[in-house]
């Protein structure tokens, strides 16, 4: 055990770092439990496409909290760190590094494996200072292994899967209307989306369609002018009521639009802004159902040729049923484009409409006048069309919520196109139950994710992309048939080329691989790659390499997740093993800034993980961001808050180090033969300290991050630092061998040696640094390889209660000594208090006279004048019209003799029964008693000044200036020094006092190395100018 300085916490983060890594601590410890019961952890893999956010930061902190703690409770903590490699996030980063602007360059630019190999180089180089930054906050996680998608070995265990899949029925490729990128060229999946909602304004446009055997209109309401060249179908309710408006112009001529009648007002006020309209009128009102199968002309027919020849099929530019119609807005007939929506994709094959979807992958119309234009171009030419044409009803603009791509955040279009899917549709009801049965933290997750899943459809699972793990399916050529390739060797089995290097399974080598058919064809690879949530949602069982399901114990993400990879692995567990994937499963929330805006570049509110440990040390950070709020809600970033931590952590280094130097000065060993000499105060901590171990066990084990470190906070702040070491402190001083002395070491040492056992999870380094000057010649060489204990025998229910009332008494004085400015370095003669507290205070009466600095504690119930206060409410309630009678029947009966008498219960006067509850006693207290109410009644107390008095606080208020000086000075502990005092004179028995409480001899002359200075103001306004010179004792 050495002496302890002051602690620059990022100095002591690299200290401990370079001590772990220098003894290969991390992989001792899981050497050590190698035999211990096994916990299983998957890491939610972060992307490698740049440096950590705050969020990150956290997400890896809450992590290594619970993993830590696994480890010194003995567990086998199976810990692989992760990393998501695949996919848009790598792509779209070396698109922008490369300048390539679209696919097409991709392939003639940089050619296909030059990008390949341009992204795995992207993806590694980003995973290596990612690393470094999460060691940088003191994360163990098994690195070194860490299971990346990239790998062969990962990737084939993607391709079982999908063999499974297909094997249960529950693949299948499929036309439908989704998601796609035009910037990225690739279909979205729905939880892709989640969450990618962006506030846009888009054009809001009426139209009239002229109805094919009348001179009637039907009118539709649409934000996409550019679908309309693609409409096939419109959409009634048949429940609704439909009028038939006559709109007459100011031309003189007239039409008939048939608009819901709920929405007629709207409508036509729109209408009005855009039209001569002189009046409007309803000529008669039918159901929607009446509506169905009347054929309109297509607006655009001219225009689009195409429209021309779907003209001639039957069901075709037609009104047809729709439940998804509603009153919410628009016209109540909605325009049906099947190409480009999901539900207009659904009606149109329940009307076996053709699927109709002029765009190519980069979203420009391929038919009409519009061929070649992006669609988002073609809006206000569609428009200007319609004007021409007489058909627009109206046209503005319109906010409203639009999604966009999750990566390149390019506004998305509803394209049909043909994808693979997994058929969850099927297992769905699995799913839900199966999610019911996980430990949700906290427990209100469990509902939002088993509504998420009832809305899920079947998963969009493959990608027109590049790096990616790509899809196992060969299609003939000839017949169409198709296969899944579950293993590279069953590729090799099946390949017509055997001299294919298939080290590496990645495009473009696999693509060069054909099989024969069974009807003789040649077979090639679809082109396209997996979702890259696909790749994580393997991790529970790619990650280990293992084809049997193993339960994760235990993960945790951010609230985006919940619909996102909580599912995506839960999806593919309940394909391949009809299960879900984890027993725990805890959800927090994100970072904001202390405005609660989110931190993005734009508003410039960043706040970067390196920048903050730089600062404030990684155990700061990692405390501060577990305890400062519960974790699932969102986190508001605050300095201030970091300052606070950093204090308290600080709190606890003094304390430490107040108890190192003294144990240093005093060769003290620990020994717990010192246990049988313990007092009250031990006894109490001792009791303290376990009882905190026991509720951080339990927090942990939930875990409440947020209970596990109040409690710590509250215990190094509240029990440790401001009360037990100040109970304890003048026992330092004592004989070196003094049992009273050797049991308070004794019972520090066991406090600080458990209290960094319990924080160490959460403050590794701090928690290290302290063990490693503590620990005994027979301990194992960290902090991580001792076991977390607790010693039922020392918990002392009663004890804990007790002192806490001592304590709240002593917090009583200290308000009222605030209240009578009456500081606490001068004594109080005496304190009134309860005697339903007697024999608590008769036990521990010492510290409240210690604490409080009160000379003497008198038990009883105070003689104050006493007052009765009716309590009207009360009385009105049971006399009414009486109560006048009843106050002065109260008033009648003296007030001591009243509250005698109401003590053993109610007490009839003139006929009245009075009770307890009808009245208030109040006391009037003295002007020299001040009273301060506490949860067993009031503390009194006598704040009346002697001479006495007075020289003590004057005593204590000298020590106090000569400590001071001994600080400037740079004193250690022991070093002794002459002491000259001017401007008060005291007695030789308070002079010795002085002396002894600063290590010093009081001397008529000396040769000063410091002088002070000071002025002394008493509560009772006396006035004292002193100076004190301080002598180094050579």
């Amino acid at each position: 055990m050495k002496q302890v300085k002051s602690v620059n916490f990022r100095e002591l983060d690299k200290k401990v770092k370079e001590y772990w890594k220098k003894e290969n601590t991390y992989k001792k410890v899981k050497a050590l439990n190698e035999h211990g019961p096994e916990y299983y952890f998957v890491d939610g893999p972060p992307y490698c496409s740049g440096a950590i956010h705050l969020g990150t930061a956290w997400n890896k902190i809450i992590k290594d909290t619970v993993l830590r703690f696994k480890r010194i409770q003995g567990y086998n903590v199976l810990d692989k760190a992760g990393w998501d490699m695949h996919g848009l996030p790598i792509e779209v980063k070396v698109e922008n590094e490369f300048n390539i602007g679209s696919k097409k360059d991709i392939e003639t630019k940089i050619g296909t494996q030059e990008f390949i190999n341009k992204c795995k180089e992207f993806a590694l180089n980003h995973l290596g200072h990612m690393q470094g930054q999460f060691e940088n906050l003191g994360v163990w996680l098994d690195f070194e292994n860490a299971y990346m998608p990239i790998k062969r070995d990962y990737m084939e265990m993607g391709w079982w899967t999908l063999k499974k899949a297909h094997e249960k029925e529950l693949l299948t490729k499929d036309l439908r209307s989704g998601y796609w990128c035009p910037r990225c060229e690739t279909s979205l999946a729905e939880h892709e989306v989640r969450g990618e909602y962006k506030e846009v304004l888009d054009p809001s446009v009426y139209v009239k369609f002229k109805l094919e055997k009348s001179d009637e209109y039907i009118t539709i309401w649409t934000t996409t002018p550019w679908t309309l060249p693609s409409n096939m179908l419109v959409c009634v309710n048949p429940e609704f009521d439909y009028a038939y408006v006559n709109v007459e112009f100011e031309n003189g001529t007239a039409e008939t639009w048939i608009i819901a009648e709920k929405l007629v007002n709207d409508v036509m006020k729109k209408a009005e802004k855009n039209n001569d309209i002189s009046k409007f009128s309803i000529s008669k009102v039918v159901k929607g159902d009446s509506l169905i199968g009347l054929k309109y002309i297509h607006p655009l027919l001219e225009e689009n040729e195409k429209q021309q020849e779907f003209a001639k099929i039957e069901n075709v530019h037609t009104i047809v049923p729709g439940d998804h119609v509603t009153l919410e807005g628009g016209t109540g007939l909605v325009h049906t484009a099947p190409g480009f929506g999901e539900d207009d994709f659904n009606i149109g094959k329940e009307h076996n409409i053709p699927v109709y979807a002029p765009i190519d992958d980069n979203g420009k119309y391929t038919d009409s006048i519009w061929k070649g234009t992006f669609v988002k171009d073609m809006d206000e030419s569609v428009i200007e069309t319609l004007i021409s044409k007489n058909l627009l009803v109206n046209s503005g603009k319109v906010k409203h919520t639009y999604p966009h791509c999750w990566r390149c955040k390019t506004p998305l279009l509803f394209r049909a196109t043909e994808q693979w899917f997994l058929s969850i549709s099927k297992i769905k009801d699995s799913i839900i139950e199966q999610g019911k049965t996980v430990d949700w933290v906290p427990d209100w997750v469990k509902t939002r994710y088993v509504n998420g899943v009832s809305f899920v459809g079947d998963w969009n699972i493959s990608r027109q992309r590049y790096w990616g793990i790509p899809l196992p399916i060969w299609i003939c050529e000839e017949c169409g048939n198709y296969e899944v390739i579950g293993s590279v060797d069953e590729l090799k089995e099946r390949a017509n080329e055997k001299d294919v290097d298939l080290s590496d399974i990645h495009k473009p080598a696999v693509d060069k691989i054909t099989l024969t058919c069974s009807c003789g064809g040649k077979m090639k690879r679809t082109p396209d790659v997996l979702d890259v949530w696909y790749d994580s949602g393997l991790a529970p069982y790619a990650s280990i390499g293992s084809k049997k399901l193993k339960k994760a114990q235990f993960i945790t993400e951010g609230n985006d997740q919940v619909t996102k990879w909580f599912y995506s692995q839960h999806a593919l567990s309940a394909v391949v093993f009809d299960d879900t994937s984890y027993e725990k499963c805890m959800m927090h929330g994100f970072t904001l800034d202390e405005t609660g805006e989110k931190m993005s570049k734009s508003l410039g509110n960043i706040v970067s993980p390196d920048d903050v440990t730089e600062q404030y040390g990684a155990d700061v950070l990692r405390f501060y961001l577990l305890s400062a709020n519960k974790a699932w809600e969102d986190l508001r970033f605050s300095y201030s808050e970091m300052d606070e931590t950093r204090s308290m952590l600080n709190t606890l280094w003094n304390s430490y180090a107040f108890s190192a130097n003294y144990m240093v000065l005093d060769d003290f060993v620990p020994n717990n033969e010192y246990f049988k000499h313990v007092k009250d105060e031990d006894a109490w901590i001792l009791s303290r300290i376990n009882t905190v171990a026991k509720e951080a066990v339990e927090a942990l084990e939930k875990p409440h991050l947020h209970v596990y470190t109040w409690a710590l906070r509250d215990f190094i702040l509240n029990d440790f630092s401001r009360w037990y070491i100040k109970l304890i402190r003048d026992r330092t001083w004592m004989e070196k061998n003094d049992v009273q002395k050797l049991s308070a070491y004794q019972t520090l040492y066991y406090v600080i040696m458990k209290l960094i056992s319990i924080m160490a999870p959460v403050t590794p380094h701090l928690s290290e640094e302290i063990y490693q000057n503590l620990k005994t010649e027979d301990m194992p060489e960290s902090i991580f390889m001792n076991k977390l204990t607790i010693e039922s025998e020392f918990i002392n229910e009663t004890l804990e209660k007790d002192t806490e009332i001592i304590r709240e008494i002593v917090d009583s004085i200290l308000k009222g000594r605030d209240k009578a400015k009456y500081t606490l370095r001068y004594p109080i003669t005496k304190i009134t208090l309860p005697e339903n507290i007697a024999e608590t205070v008769e036990k521990y009466g010492y510290i409240i006279k210690e604490q409080g600095n009160v000379k003497e504690i008198e038990l009883k119930e105070f003689e104050g004048n006493i007052t009765v206060k009716p309590n009207f409410k009360e009385l009105g309630k049971i006399f009414r019209s009486d109560v006048p009678k009843v106050v002065a029947a109260i008033n009648s009966v003296a007030p001591n003799e009243l509250k005698e008498k109401l003590k053993s219960g109610n007490f009839e006067v003139s006929e009245y029964e009075i009770k307890p509850e009808y009245v208030e006693f109040r006391v009037e207290i003295p002007e020299n008693i001040v009273g301060v109410e506490f949860s067993k009644g009031n503390v009194y107390i006598n704040i009346e000044m002697n001479d006495e008095v007075i020289k003590e606080g004057l005593v204590r208020e000298v020590v106090r200036r000569i400590q001071s000086m001994r600080k400037d000075m740079d004193l250690d502990i022991n070093e002794k020094i002459n002491v000259k005092l001017e401007g008060i004179d005291f007695s030789s028995d308070y002079l010795s006092h002085i002396a002894n409480e600063v290590r010093g001899n009081f001397v008529e002359s000396l040769k000063s190395d410091y002088n002070q200075k000071w002025t002394i103001k008493t509560p009772n306004e006396e006035t004292y100018d002193i100076s004190i010179d301080i002598e180094k004792n050579k």
